[in-house]
């Protein structure tokens, strides 16, 4: 059981590289028979790995049709992840002051470190990495809720894996400023500051967007 899962999550893996470095262009089919004999696997590990990737909406799956490789996110998707973000991550400042725990602040304070720090580059496998610690860390501050509807709600909005479209090619935009608001936002939380969690914490997302749109279209 292990082994397929370990399988699986290396297809993957592998797919999710293609489609975000455009190897896999919008609208290409991917049929299972023809990918299980690329990666030299079954057929389970295959239509595993591209129901995980319709769920994070990399691809879509059409009656009839089979999977093909979903558009890239406009304009006006990146403003709809960033409208419902801002609905929950600056309201739950008060819950997740209330809840957090020294160890959990130091954690933020290491996904923080560890992404300022890392090397990277304009391709998926170098930027890759920025991606998942960024939103390890946003996760990280919901899930000091301890509230698992609102943990579930956030889950689903995938927009991590969206986003890092934007990348490619491009490398990651202003990261020292980025982290600058990531401190800032512990330290409203470290501090107990409320007020200040909620603006900063808006804010931050408010600039992502427009981070977004204007590296987008270079």
């Amino acid at each position: 059981m292990l082994q397929n899962e370990s399988i699986s999550h290396k297809v993957y893996d592998l797919l999710k590289q293609e489609i975000i470095s455009n190897q896999l262009t919008p609208g290409e089919r991917l049929v299972v028979s023809p990918l299980s004999k690329r990666f030299g696997v079954s057929s389970i590990p295959v239509r595993e790995a591209l129901f995980r990737l319709a769920a994070e909406k990399l691809i879509v799956l059409e009656h009839n049709k089979g999977f093909h490789v979903a558009q890239k996110p406009n304009e006006r998707d990146i403003f709809q992840w960033q409208q419902a973000r801002l609905l929950v991550e600056p309201a739950i400042g008060e819950m997740v002051i209330e809840n957090i725990v020294p160890h959990e602040i130091q954690e933020l304070k290491r996904l923080n470190v560890a992404m300022r720090t890392h090397h990277y580059g304009p391709r998926y496998e170098q930027y890759s990495y920025f991606i998942n610690l960024n939103a390890e860390f946003h996760k990280y501050i919901v899930s000091i809720t301890r509230n698992n509807l609102i943990i579930e709600m956030y889950g689903t909005l995938n927009y991590g894996p969206q986003v890092g479209r934007f990348h490619e090619e491009r490398g990651v935009p202003d990261l020292q400023l980025l982290c600058d608001e990531h401190d800032q936002i512990i330290n409203a939380i470290e501090t107990e500051n409320v007020v200040l969690y909620k603006e900063v914490a808006g804010d931050h997302i408010i600039k992502g967007f427009n981070r977004q749109i204007s590296f987008s279209s270079k």
